[in-house]
């Protein structure tokens, strides 16, 4: 299968809107906005945020089958970190290759931009995703209690790092 991963621009609004539609209907754990949020999304605003440049997909041709929030740290003393998410892989190319694809386009891209640490939140009961983020080599460090709210419910996220440093003989 023939992936490609790059950045995602103004054209791609379109797509990026389905695939959010689609993710915070049947994955609503995954994502901080909910599907009335991204649907309520004017077609100016899609435009706006993804003009950003903050946003990663996964293609196979024109299609796009997965995205990726991709937020380096601007700050001088936070530089050598990027942020992941939300990441998502449309339901049809679950289990194809396509986040593992993702991941290592972001990785790659963090290594490339001279970041060490790899960052992301995932909620504690969206087992599937973490176990992918643990089969990528990312380490729990914290435990964010009542971080999110979801239909008046706290949540519990999980902060987890996957550090890119070089190691000794490595």
């Amino acid at each position: 299968m023939d992936l490609n991963y790059r950045r995602l621009g103004t054209q791609d609004v379109a797509a990026w809107r389905a695939l959010m539609l689609e993710g915070t209907r049947d994955f609503p754990l995954g994502f901080l906005q909910s599907a009335a949020e991204v649907q309520a999304l004017s077609g100016e605003r899609c435009r706006e945020i993804l003009g950003y440049g903050a946003l990663r997909g996964v293609f196979r041709q024109d299609a796009l089958l997965g995205l990726c929030g991709y937020r380096p740290q601007m700050f001088a003393r936070m530089a050598h970190r990027v942020e992941l998410g939300p990441f998502y892989v449309t339901r049809k190319a679950q289990g194809t290759g396509v986040a593992d694809r993702m991941m290592a386009g972001a990785i790659a891209e963090a290594r490339s931009e001279g970041r060490s640490l790899v960052e992301l939140y995932v909620d504690a009961e969206n087992h599937r995703a973490i176990a992918f983020y643990q089969r990528h080599g990312f380490r729990l460090l914290a435990r964010l209690p009542d971080c999110v709210r979801i239909d008046g419910g706290a949540r519990v996220d999980l902060f987890y790092r996957l550090d890119l440093s070089p190691r000794d003989g490595a």
